[in-house]
């Protein structure tokens, strides 16, 4: 019997279709997270061939103006992305993986370039976790929806209940064969991926594949659910249809709105008025509040003494600059913090559906997703902080460029650890499956 149905899996023209398209599929989603990487490195390396040409530039015509030298050269900061981002994108299409700052006011640099884009969290990409999340189960519905339907259509229902001693067994054997099907093809896409953008083995990985191994359980055990009310097979398609349509589609959208709605996140565009404005205002006040105010931010350097009555001064202009960003610091930080928000709000609700703990789980890993950016956000703000801080003295002492050791200023990468929480993980879809086995196993104890 085992044997027979085997043949009568793999003899299926359609169900070999299906598993070919799902493989070319998988393919060309490998094939553009790797020209996504290429793309993204070839970026990255010529970076410091940039900076330093604009640097090299900037010297030899501004030499004597450290000041104004400084206005204009862009330090950058590089946002590591790991072989393990061709498998999932994530925002990283969205969000640049380089960026380049001067040590002027922060905040308008960020929201210039819109370093935070909250809708884009939901656009997906042609990646395999795409193609894991929204095209693996609808191969798998396909397989599953008419195990037991059509037998009981075909009126072959009974002559399986005489030649079987229990049924539930060989409904059980039919799924596993579909499912040693589905699951060796995705190992398979991972064995292509890893070799092809030399993805090295770690435990990240490892757990990204399981995932994408229990993603596909979970579905099994859907369709095992949904074939043991024992429905014709139109109604079972029909009801798998509208669970991945609901999952995939309506309650993530419903979900965003709801988490833009609790969590509005306004404070970006208040951070970059008030940014602006706290700015702006210094033109027409006086010198030495604005110098008070910095020296008390950073008392080593009140021995830089500016006279009201003198003229322009790249002290006060730098002093000023920086306080344009604490006078909008609270507002930033509520954003920030907002975002935050919303991103553990999405990490929430995927845990009551394997799709979006899927897609969020896999980008944590990959580390292209929101809570990556947010990361890098903080390591831009004290990198820039860094850099202000070490040319400050030059500025302010009126310094020449040719006293700098420029060389040091070279490109500087952020690596984010990360941190793996295996129960956050891995009990999300263990709880839903063993639910659906339980439900299916009460319907598989009345087959007959």
């Amino acid at each position: 019997m085992n044997h027979y149905l085997y043949k009568q899996f793999y003899r299926n023209t359609a169900y070999m279709i299906s598993l070919l398209i799902l493989l070319l599929a998988g393919l060309g989603s490998i094939y553009t997270g790797k020209k996504f990487l290429d793309r993204n490195e070839d970026i990255v390396s010529k970076s410091a061939s940039y900076q330093k040409k604009s640097l090299d530039r900037n010297i030899a015509l501004h030499s004597d103006d450290i000041g104004l030298l400084l206005y204009y050269v862009k330090f950058n900061l590089v946002n590591e992305m790991p072989e393990m981002a061709a498998l999932n994108i994530g925002v990283r299409d969205l969000n640049p993986s380089i960026r380049g700052v001067t040590i002027r006011n922060l905040e308008e640099q960020k929201n210039n370039s819109d370093f935070f884009n909250p809708a884009n969290a939901a656009a997906g990409n042609f990646d395999l976790s795409f193609v894991l999340v929204f095209l693996f189960p609808l191969v798998i519905i396909a397989f599953c929806y008419n195990v037991i339907s059509e037998d009981q259509e075909k009126g072959t229902w009974k002559l399986l209940s005489v030649q079987s001693n229990n049924l539930g067994k060989l409904i059980d054997f039919r799924l596993l064969i579909r499912f040693v099907a589905i699951g060796v093809l995705y190992i398979l896409l991972i064995a292509v991926a890893k070799f092809y953008t030399g993805i090295p083995v770690s435990i990240w990985f490892f757990i990204f594949i399981l995932t994408g191994l229990l993603y596909i359980v979970f579905w099994f055990a859907l369709c095992r659910w949904i074939i043991g009310f024992q429905k014709s097979s139109s109604w079972n398609a029909l009801a798998l249809v509208i669970f991945w349509i609901s999952i995939n589609f309506i309650v993530p959208m419903t979900g965003n709105l709801i988490i833009q709605n609790i969590y509005p996140a306004k404070e970006g565009l208040k951070a970059q008025i008030e940014q602006r404005e706290g700015y702006h205002n210094k033109w027409d006040e006086a010198k030495t509040p604005t110098m008070q105010k910095f020296f008390k931010i950073y008392p080593q350097f009140s021995r830089y003494k500016i006279d009201e009555s003198s003229g322009y001064s790249y002290t006060w202009y730098y002093a000023m600059q920086h306080l344009g960003d604490v006078e909008s610091a609270e507002s930033s930080r509520q954003y920030h913090l907002e975002m935050q928000k919303r991103n553990n709000a999405a990490e929430y609700f995927g845990y009551l559906l394997p799709n979006i703990h899927t897609q969020l789980t896999q980008s944590s890993l990959a580390k292209t997703g929101m809570d990556n950016q947010l990361n890098y956000a903080e390591a831009l703000k004290k990198f820039h902080e860094k850099q202000r801080l070490y040319f400050y003295p030059y500025i302010f002492s009126n310094q020449n460029a040719h006293s700098i050791d420029w060389t040091k200023q070279t490109v500087r990468t952020f690596t984010d650890s990360g941190n793996i929480n295996p129960w956050k993980i891995f009990l999300p879809y263990f709880i839903s499956i063993i639910i659906l086995i339980i439900l299916s196993q009460n319907k598989f104890r009345k087959l007959c």
